[in-house]
């Protein structure tokens, strides 16, 4: 594999039964991640990109095809191999935060960098530094209750790349926020995988973002293709 290719996914089939009909979501999807590149991935409901970041994070089993991270065959790994990669080269920002409600966004952006084995104290240093980059120093101890949609999703996202990952799968990170956070929220992400060098791949229906990313990708009737080639 090139050395600039960061993720490489090659005949990603998928199908799900509903009684005895096999029901195709998946057709033989390529995608190429070059390093520090940020790709949009669009299409309908229920089109089927939420499967593909799964398959992606190797969360599903593929029917057929291979994705490699770095040149390591994800797919191909057991189980414990798999979370391994996810913790030591992934990072993941959904649209609902999945913080821990117990826990103080200090302590939430802290527990990939334990999950590593990183000494507690550390790992609370890094996540202060991370905090303050994405403008929260003022709100460490503060439970995910007691923060906004945007602050709490600023959070995940300082979670998502306290390890700094080489790739980021998000899943409509802004789907559940007004315009200002959702712009603030993008300008981070892009930003701070800019400065890291961090490839990601962002699931989308607000093509009023698109215009961010270096390339958008479309995800229709199972098949994944560039957006500029549907309007040829």
């Amino acid at each position: 594999m090139n050395n600039s290719v960061m993720l490489l996914a090659q005949g990603l089939a998928k199908s799900f039964y509903q009684n005895a009909t096999e029901v195709p979501v998946l057709k033989g999807v390529n995608l190429q991640l070059a390093v520090g590149e940020q790709v949009a991935v669009v299409g309908r409901s229920g089109s089927g990109k939420s499967s593909l970041l799964h398959l992606l994070a190797g969360l599903d089993s593929a029917d057929s095809g291979s994705v490699h991270i770095d040149g390591v065959d994800l797919l191909a790994a057991d189980s414990n191999g798999r979370a391994r990669i996810r913790r030591e080269k992934m990072g993941f920002v959904y649209q609902q935060h999945h913080l821990l409600g117990e826990f103080s966004a200090q302590e939430n952006v802290a527990i990939p960098q334990r999950l590593l084995g990183i000494d507690e104290l550390s790992a609370r240093q890094a996540a202060q530094d991370m905090l303050a980059l994405v403008g929260l120093e003022e709100r460490l101890s503060h439970l995910p209750s007691a923060l906004s949609g945007g602050e709490r999703q600023r959070v995940a996202v300082a979670r998502a790349l306290i390890n700094k990952p080489q790739v980021v799968l998000a899943d409509e990170p802004t789907g559940s926020l007004d315009r200002a956070s959702a712009e603030l929220l993008m300008d981070l992400l892009s930003n701070l995988s800019r400065a890291q060098g961090t490839s990601f791949v962002v699931v989308t229906h607000d093509v009023s973002m698109l215009q961010r990313f270096d390339r958008v990708e479309s995800l229709d009737d199972g098949i994944l293709q560039p957006l500029s080639s549907l309007a040829e």
